[in-house]
């Protein structure tokens, strides 16, 4: 392989891991406060709110090939 800058041929291949976190957040539960208003009536509707500041994280991996000039340090 061949650096389009520089035209060296010390080029090295490697293997880049990126990682993302993405994390939501349980609010209000309406479905949850109107079981609760039928079965408790006005104090039912605190039932909404179980559950609620839970959180779920997603981590997902992106992997990727970059090849690094020795030379010059180009990334392609």
């Amino acid at each position: 392989m061949i650096c389009p800058k520089c035209g060296s041929n010390h080029v090295i291949t490697q293997q880049v891991t990126d990682t993302e976190t993405e994390t939501k957040t349980k609010g209000f539960g309406c479905v949850k406060a109107c079981i609760g208003y039928l079965l408790f009536s006005i104090p039912g509707i605190l039932c909404g709110l179980c559950g609620m500041g839970k959180s779920k994280s997603r981590t997902s991996y992106n992997v990727r090939i970059t090849h690094v000039c020795q030379n010059c340090g180009k990334r392609f």
